[in-house]
Order: structure tokens, then C-alpha cells, then sequence
């Protein structure tokens, strides 16, 4: 009996097409390290003052994007893996936007006396604009979501520069700078766990933010302390999606009673109230936050 004769061996027997099958799946797991390394680029840029690291990450997405979205991770931390996500790539794959992962760092002395890369007028919003325009060739709108460190970079970057911001989300900053008011002003997101040591600070910057009129969301996380979370994720996607499609149906928010309200209600109790870019947006509110 020849080779190609025995069952073992027969291209269309079960058993050697099981083998075939093991052996080009360990092969393309042996190559998933090597597909992700090649899909994420770093541009270094000459540090700002009172900076250690700026630099850039970022990931092709679409040719020609009409926008980009930032994400920003904890304090002096790299958001290269942030920018891997699967969900982050087909978000800004779907809506035509560039991805960018930010990578910024700065002596702790820094930071806490209001030198460092949290403060965006002082070098670090233009290190961020000046790549951007780098690794795109042209100015482009930004979408900015933060995290901790990267929420105080998001919410000081959007008051120093509304006019580059189409919207944005900070989440748990330590502290805040009050808001001032804006003939511009970027509709967009502050959030808290509940449980984390930062909610009281971050409930007064929100409130201050709306009584300065701004059009911004508060979410308040249930059960959740100093963390990231999946569903809030999710929720920046369909608010930075409806921020794109839908600002026609808007809708007020109480924040309390979890209402829609009149747009006369929101002008006079605006610190009590949000606003939503998308009425579609108002029940998957209600279901993440927890008042």
C-alpha cells in the first residue's frame, strides 16, 4: 500500500484533515504577536518643558480620516495597548477616524504644581497637535477619552483648545480646574465610580461645568472605585457616534431622577441636569448610571 493509499494519509480522510487543520491554527496564532507589533508606530517627539516622554502611538485605520480619536491612559502610563483593542479599531474604522494612543510622561513634582503634561496650555496640548498633524499630514478634529491622568490631560486639553475638540470623556481626574465659559464649548462626558475617592471632586467640576453652560453628561458608575470600565467604553462610542450623525436629537437629562427635561427646566436648574448629543442615548444612560 502506498503512502497517499493509506487512510492516515489521504488528503480527504478526517483524521488528516484534523491535522491539517491543528497545524495552520497553531500557525496563525504563532503569527498574532507579530500581525500586532506590525500594526502599531510610535512617533517620538521632542518633550515639552517639565516633560519626560511624548510620544505617540498609532495604528492605520482608514486612508484620509476626517477626524481623530485620542485615548489616554493613567498617569505617565502608555496607551499602546488601549489602541490594540478590537473594538477602538473597528469604532474608528466604521466612522473614518484616526487612532492615536497617547504616551506622555512628567517628573510627580510636576504634575502636582500645575507644570507637568496634565496641563495641556503648558506644552503638552502642543506636543499633541504637533503630532497629529505629523503622523496625518494635515490639522484634524480630535475626539479625546482619559482615564485618571489621562482624564486631567482630556478635560484641561478641551478647555485650553475647544475649537480642535469634536467631543470628549474624562474619567476619575484627581483634580479639576474650574471651568470657565466658552463661546466654544465641546460636548462632553464626565465620570466617576462611586466608589472611588475622586467622585465628590468629580460631581463639582461636572456641576460647575453646567451652570458655565456647557454641554456635558455626568455618569456615575455603580460598585466601581479607581478603574476603567467596558460599559462606559461602550457608552463613549455611541455618544462620540451620535456626536457624528445625530446632534439634531438631543435630549436634556435629570441626573437625579434619571428624566428627560424641557430645555427651559435644564436653563434653570442646569447643574442639576446633562445633555445627550442623541435621545437614542437617554435608556443606555439610565442603565450605566447610578444616581
Amino acid at each position: 500500500m502506498t503512502a497517499m493509499s493509506s487512510p492516515l494519509l489521504h488528503p480527504f480522510h478526517p483524521r488528516y484533515q484534523r491535522f491539517l487543520f491543528c497545524v495552520f491554527s497553531c500557525l496563525f496564532v504563532a503569527m498574532i504577536p507579530c500581525l500586532s507589533a506590525q500594526e502599531v508606530k510610535t512617533l517620538r517627539l521632542e518633550p515639552a518643558p517639565n516633560m519626560t516622554r511624548a510620544e505617540l502611538h498609532y495604528v492605520a485605520t482608514v486612508p484620509n480620516p476626517k477626524a481623530v480619536l485620542v485615548l489616554c491612559p493613567g498617569c505617565n502610563g502608555s496607551a499602546e495597548d488601549l489602541i490594540r483593542s478590537p473594538k477602538w479599531i473597528a469604532f474608528a474604522k466604521q466612522h473614518r477616524l484616526g487612532l492615536v494612543g497617547l504616551s506622555f510622561a512628567s517628573p510627580l513634582p510636576a504634575i502636582e504644581d500645575g507644570t507637568g503634561y496634565y496641563y495641556a496650555s503648558r506644552g503638552s496640548g502642543e506636543k499633541l497637535v504637533e503630532g497629529v498633524r505629523k503622523i496625518y499630514g494635515r490639522e484634524l478634529p480630535l475626539f479625546l477619552y482619559g482615564f485618571s491622568g489621562g482624564a486631567h490631560f482630556t478635560s484641561r486639553f478641551e478647555e485650553w483648545n475647544p475649537a480642535r475638540v469634536l467631543s470628549w470623556c474624562a474619567l476619575s481626574a484627581g483634580w479639576w480646574d474650574e471651568p470657565k465659559q466658552n463661546s466654544i464649548s465641546p460636548p462632553g462626558i464626565v465620570a466617576c465610580g462611586d466608589e472611588d475617592p475622586r467622585y465628590g471632586a468629580s460631581l463639582i467640576y461636572f456641576k460647575q461645568g453646567r451652570a458655565a453652560g456647557k454641554p456635558w453628561q455626568w455618569v456615575s458608575l455603580p460598585k466601581i472605585g479607581h478603574q476603567g470600565s467596558p460599559a462606559l467604553d461602550n457608552f463613549v462610542r455611541d455618544y462620540f457616534s451620535a456626536v457624528l450623525t445625530s446632534p439634531k436629537m438631543s435630549v436634556w437629562t435629570d441626573i437625579d431622577r434619571e428624566e428627560k427635561v424641557s430645555s427651559s427646566e435644564q436653563a434653570a436648574q442646569p447643574s442639576l441636569t446633562g445633555w445627550l448629543p442623541s435621545e437614542k442615548l437617554f435608556d443606555e444612560w439610565r442603565r450605566l448610571n447610578a444616581p
